[in-house]
């Protein structure tokens, strides 16, 4: 099973590389779309994400989400240039990978795969991910994407969602009012 999980990933890294190469991406930096799953590849424990960062420009408060997939149990450390935004989520480990998952949209519904959301403002971004725990050998597969943050994610406790944190409802709209000039004060 692990094995077939390890040439599905692999066969997907290799697709990106080319369409990386095609597009003529910038080495050592990815540009990345709004409202767009982004695969990502990482090594061992400690390693950067392949094509890290991650970079993107909006005029607009912004959620970053980072989710691991296929074998639950890996974690990664999102920054924001030199700042560390966040970790992902502390999960139990599987390595059996008795449960794997490709679909982004599902994993991140599943509490037991490491995920993250994290709030920048407007402007350039380079996004950095680190694989802060990777009990896999050779590392494995996760996804990222960003979204433009609107007042109705903050609402209905939405706002205890995000990394840093806020200290209210009001504070996370203040912050998407403001294309993120109000930081969060949580």
């Amino acid at each position: 099973m692990r094995k077939a999980v390890f040439a599905k990933s692999l066969a997907l890294a290799s697709a990106v590389v080319i369409a990386g190469a095609v597009a003529g991406m910038a080495v050592g930096a990815t540009p990345i779309a709004v409202d767009s799953w982004q695969p990502f590849f990482f090594g061992s424990q400690g390693s950067a994400a392949i094509g890290s960062p991650f970079t993107f420009t909006t005029s607009d408060a912004t959620v970053v989400t980072v989710t691991d997939a296929f074998c639950p149990g890996d974690r990664f450390t999102v920054s924001e240039g030199a700042t560390t935004l966040g970790t992902t989520s502390l999960v139990a480990v599987d390595l059996a990978c008795s449960l794997v998952v490709s679909d982004p949209d599902m994993a991140l519904g599943n509490p037991g795969f490491s995920s993250g959301r994290f709030v920048v403002g407007a402007g350039a971004h380079s996004i950095g991910i680190v694989a802060s725990t990777s009990p896999f050998d050779g590392g494995g597969t996760a996804f990222l994407r960003y979204d433009i943050l609107s007042p109705s994610m903050c609402k209905k406790s939405g706002w205890m969602a995000f990394q840093p944190a806020f200290k209210s409802q009001g504070d996370c709209v203040s912050f998407v009012v403001t294309a993120g000039r109000n930081e969060p004060a949580g």
